[in-house]
């Protein structure tokens, strides 16, 4: 099996956040890959991640059951809702728009999460 490789380009393409440097992109980059060469092992950039984790472990993994529950609903919903009752019917599209609620709320939380982080990680913030 071939591995797969990640140029310095992507890297910067995919990681760069605004805050970090492309010279502090280039460090992170160079340690991740270790060789110091020009296309960092996939594999190496996930252990690298998966020795980060923390508490983010437990919420990738229940995100990823989220995904699948909700695309087995869709799943679901696709099969069953032309042949549901008017009633049916209704309590399935009120599923749908609680879900997406639920999940738009996160979002949120999440999205003022990320500006908190990115404000207090600015250059020009001063506690």
């Amino acid at each position: 099996m071939m591995a797969l490789h990640l140029s310095f380009e992507e890297f910067r393409a995919y990681f760069s956040d605004g805050i970090l440097t492309a010279d502090e992109l280039q460090e992170l980059f160079c340690s991740i890959d270790g060789r110091q060469a020009n296309n960092l092992d996939i594999d190496k950039l996930s252990d690298y991640f998966s020795q980060h984790l923390g508490e983010y472990l437990h919420v990738l993994s229940a995100l990823e059951n989220l995904n699948i529950s909700i695309l087995k609903a869709m799943d679901k919903t696709k099969e069953e809702y032309q042949g549901s009752s008017v009633l049916g019917q209704f309590v399935t599209r009120f599923m749908l728009r609680e879900t997406s609620s639920q999940l738009l709320s996160l979002q949120m939380s999440l999205q003022c999460a990320m500006e908190a982080v990115e404000e207090q990680s600015s250059p020009t913030w001063a506690p």
